[in-house]
């Protein structure tokens, strides 16, 4: 009877491992075709040790820099960007691991990924102040670059942001991406943390349908969600009032009135903060309802090129 035990376990284990290096060849191998097949829009840029992916778009000044929200890449902003391009540049740009980039250490955390955007800015030629917007969780890295690089700073746009006081528990999967995504799992089952493809603007789901099943986007994302309370902690230390002009984009749909009370405390963030409110969209305003967000950068910009000193939505 021990006998045939034995050999039992010893041919699931086989299986197992069979399985696994299965998996692990056809996640490397898919992705690599994928990629391959569909080059990036942009260009890498080295930030030390690992590059990052940027797209910059138009003309003018100030520079709008695009920061996604969670697991997301800069084709999200595909509705967005080219019409915010009509009057001044605009570069969208994916975090370490997210669509085209490497990788990059861990842990992924706020200051950490303000610090490899302003390395990202100098490296590729951003010159002088920009106007930041940043998506869901993506408004915390810019919050953390305007306190600590204020002077590279022109206007923020904070598009239905995360709050550093209102977080959701991590979800116990989290743990086990790294595993479930370098063995073709995540994959297999069509699961990835942005929005779909098909949701996306026309000319560029291409580009999210090429890099929405990588290993290190999985990683990188789960990254930022097994840190996020490290991240709001690092916000919250980093808070200090602003001067520049600044825009809080807040979703109408779908929201409670903790939601609503936290993105009202944003727009005291700035002595110029202003609130505008997306009515016809949910939570990813960049795809619902991507006119409000256009609009909110057209005002900062046209309050950074005149110099107002009003708020921006005056």
């Amino acid at each position: 009877m021990w006998a045939w035990t034995r050999r039992i376990l010893i041919g699931a284990c086989l299986a197992l491992v069979v399985a696994v290096l299965a998996g692990a060849t056809y996640q490397w191998v898919a992705t690599r075709r994928e990629l391959a097949t569909t080059p990036p829009p942009g260009r890498l840029v080295d930030v030390g040790g690992h590059k990052l992916h940027i797209w910059c778009i138009g003309s003018g000044t100030p520079t709008v820099v695009l920061e996604n929200g969670l697991g997301g890449m800069s084709a999200e902003w595909g509705f967005v960007q080219p019409e915010a391009a009509r009057f001044t540049r605009v570069c969208s740009y994916d975090r370490a691991g997210m669509g085209y980039s490497d990788s990059g250490p861990s842990p992924r955390t706020a200051r950490r990924l303000a610090r490899e955007l302003a390395q990202l800015l100098d490296r590729s030629g951003v010159s002088g102040p920009s106007v930041l917007v940043g998506a869901s969780i993506g408004g915390f890295p810019i919050r953390v670059f305007a306190s600590d690089y204020a002077d590279r700073v022109a206007g923020l746009v904070l598009v239905d942001a995360t709050h550093e006081d209102q977080l959701d528990d991590v979800p116990r999967l989290a743990a086990f991406v790294p595993l479930l995504s370098s063995t073709g799992v995540l994959r297999l089952l069509g699961m990835s943390f942005g929005p779909r493809p098909e949701t996306l603007a026309p000319p560029v789901r291409r580009f999210a349908r090429a890099t929405q099943f990588r290993a290190t986007a999985y990683n990188a994302a789960a990254d930022e969600l097994l840190h996020v309370r490290e991240s709001a902690a690092e916000v919250r230390a980093s808070r200090r009032t602003l001067t520049v002009p600044l825009v809080v984009v807040t979703a109408g749909r779908g929201t409670d009135r903790a939601w609503r009370i936290l993105q009202q405390d944003q727009m005291r963030l700035s002595q110029r903060g202003c609130q505008m409110i997306a009515a016809e969209s949910g939570h990813v305003v960049p795809i619902d309802q991507p006119e409000a967000v256009v609009n909110a950068i057209r005002a900062i910009v046209a309050a950074v090129r005149t110099g107002s000193g009003t708020g921006p939505c005056g």
